[in-house]
């Protein structure tokens, strides 16, 4: 890096406020980790004079509601104000022009489950004039022409009952946003990229029962499809973006299920070049140029992100330096002007919910804009260490430990397994559950079993018909190797979970009925059966999935809690919304009924206006406080 520009980014960095200094000297409030983050999803105008904001307004009574917030740059003046309904959000936030952004809806949940586009967006000038409605589909906003002309890309594959997926460019100055179909093929699930105005390239999986990428291609929209050549058989490849000039192509690309690379090819995919990989990890980020430019930073899924550079650009120079200058954090460019000039600059860690600061590459300043949640601060949280272990097959896997903050040796420990179970990781970025047990004095263990994220498509199948045995056995592993290496306690030791976790919290004991004593179930699994028959409104949807990650009737009877707790012999916090339509309700009253009927104890914490996980923070708070008073009881801490 020319030593001018690192001088000048030195002198910017000092007044880039990250981390608190102070230690905590008394437990931190339980309503502390159940508050949502008051700003969110900022992103900059083209031209980098305006920064779009999503906004949460909590009113005197614990309301919460949202606003889009347009602010002028540098000095942060209100220009606009927006107002969303209850429990909308400002999913996606996309400048179509210097002045003119489409806001897409979203749903507002918790951890459990992404926030769900509500398929409808408004488009609006940065004042708040020209309000349009927009309808945009289940898939939001996919892409913008290069250059900005105020248009937007929008997809429509519904699902695999109608064979054939559509991308629409959008004109944001009409109403419903008035659409011109420019690509169409007849697969369904596909997703297509656009390049100086072609459709070029359409890929997914189509196969309901296959989870292989095709990716078919042409020169020009009116061209018919071809799929790309017999060279890559045995491979899935993605595409990401074509050069300016056409002449290279950027893609993810895995071999036999293995992690995906980066790698860099002819158009047709032939003459791969691979520009990052691992063998144990996918891709994670990837930082690119503004304008259709070229990758130019990469890390991996797994662990600790460090970012790989791949060339010596001007931007690469500022991010590498901005990571040194703040070694406990991971910076990424989150956004940046057209001309590459102004830099939206993201910086998290494992302590940090996230801070945003704008840097002007003109005057090489660094502004600091805010933090998600400025109440959280970094010094008093624990940290998040990355560890692998080999399962007891034999097979690697990966997780973390998060570690109270005091001179202990040895600490009670909470199994945290994530939901979903396949295609779902946990991360080393801050995690409100495990910081808050960690702030209460335990160990807190999160495993990427089998079927998780991160590891490539094979590792994701391996998930497959083992819900409750091999993924199973993978946390009940992780806990055996904490205990091993000298980190946990293995006379307190207890298992919390939301979700597919929940699932896991009550099966995990019946496993390994001696290892754990206590299990708190979040929203939780305890008959597939009834999530099988009504956990979505996508019926075909859901039976083609759960064909496939369990079976038939039999098999989810043979897998589910609820028909075992006969060797379910913990006390178990039951916690879940009434208006769950991911688990339905009725999985909390069946394991009630049973538990009561089996005179097993249990504490009941329902909410009657609450989904899959609770949403309002006085509900989390309870949440909170339920699992503090009742870990205390059975583990101390």
């Amino acid at each position: 890096m020319p030593r001018v520009l690192h001088r000048l980014l030195i002198i910017a960095l000092l007044c880039f406020p990250l981390a608190a200094i102070a230690l905590p000297a008394t437990l931190l409030p339980v309503q502390d980790f159940a508050r949502h983050s008051t700003f969110s999803s900022p992103s900059l105008s083209p031209d980098g004079k305006m920064l779009a904001v999503s906004v949460l307004n909590v009113d005197k009574d614990g309301n919460n509601s949202y606003q889009l917030a347009v602010l002028h740059l540098p000095d942060l003046k209100v220009l606009s104000r927006l107002d969303m309904a209850r429990r909308n959000v400002p999913e996606q936030i996309v400048w179509v022009s210097d002045t003119r952004l489409v806001v897409a809806l979203g749903y507002e949940s918790i951890w459990l489950e992404i926030p769900r586009l509500t398929g409808q967006a408004i488009a609006m000038d940065y004042d708040g004039k020209n309000q349009k409605w927009m309808a945009v589909g289940p898939d939001g906003i996919v892409g913008t022409p290069i250059p900005r002309n105020g248009h937007f890309y929008t997809v429509d594959h519904l699902n695999y009952a109608r064979p054939f997926s559509e991308i629409f460019d959008r004109d944001s100055s009409k109403e419903y946003g008035h659409w011109t179909l420019i690509g169409k093929i007849d697969k369904a699930n596909m997703h297509f990229l656009v390049h100086d105005g072609v459709v070029r390239y359409a890929y997914g999986s189509p196969d309901p029962k296959s989870d292989r990428v095709f990716t078919y291609t042409r020169d020009s929209n009116d061209q018919a499809w071809r799929q790309l050549p017999a060279s890559i058989p045995d491979g899935d490849l993605a595409p990401l973006a074509l050069s300016a000039d056409g002449d290279q192509l950027w893609s993810l690309y895995s071999a036999n299920g293995d992690p995906s690379a980066l790698v860099v090819s002819k158009p047709d995919g032939s003459h791969r070049k691979v520009l990052a990989g691992d063998s144990f990890s996918d891709i994670g980020s990837i930082e690119w140029a503004p304008l259709g430019g070229a990758p130019y930073a990469v890390s991996m899924a797994t662990g600790r992100p460090r970012f790989t550079y791949l060339d010596d650009s001007a931007l690469a120079q500022v991010q590498n330096a901005l990571s040194d200058k703040f070694p406990d954090h991971v910076i990424v460019i989150s956004g940046y002007s057209d001309d590459g000039m102004e830099l939206l600059v993201h910086a998290y860690s494992d302590r940090d919910p996230g801070t945003f600061a704008l840097f002007d590459r003109h005057s090489m300043n660094l502004r600091p804009l805010f933090q998600l949640q400025p109440w959280i601060k970094s010094a008093q949280m624990a940290e998040r260490r990355p560890i692998r272990f080999k399962a007891s097959d034999g097979l690697e896997l990966d997780g973390y430990l998060t570690i109270p903050a005091d001179d202990a040796k040895m600490h009670p420990l909470v199994l945290l397994p994530h939901g979903g179970p396949i295609g779902i990781a946990d991360t080393w970025s801050y995690d409100q559950y495990a910081q808050f047990l960690a702030s209460r004095g335990y160990l807190v263990l999160q495993v990427n079993y089998r079927g998780s994220a991160g590891r490539g498509m094979a590792f994701r199948h391996a998930g497959y018909k083992h819900f409750g045995d091999r993924i199973q056995q993978d946390l009940i592993d992780g806990v055996h190797w904490a205990i091993e290496q000298g980190h946990a306690d293995p006379k307190k030791i207890c298992v919390f979970g939301g979700s597919f976790g929940g699932y896991s919290a009550l099966m995990a004991p019946i496993l390994a009925p001696h290892l754990f004593k206590c299990a708190i179930d979040y929203a939780g699994v305890s008959d597939w059966k009834i999530v099988m028959k009504h956990g979505s409104r996508d019926s075909k949807a859901v039976a083609i999935y759960f064909a496939k990650a369990i079976g038939d009737n039999a098999a989810a009877h043979a897998i589910s809690p609820l028909f075992q707790l006969d060797k379910f012999n913990v006390p178990v916090l039951i916690a879940h919304g009434e208006d769950d339509e991911r688990v339905p309700f009725r999985n909390a009253t069946a394991l009630r009924s049973a538990l009561d009927k089996a005179g097993k104890p249990y504490v009941w914490l329902v909410k009657p206006k609450e989904g899959h996980g609770f949403y309002s923070e006085a509900d989390r708070t309870d949440l909170l406080q339920h699992m503090q008073d009742f870990l205390a009881k059975y583990l101390g801490g």
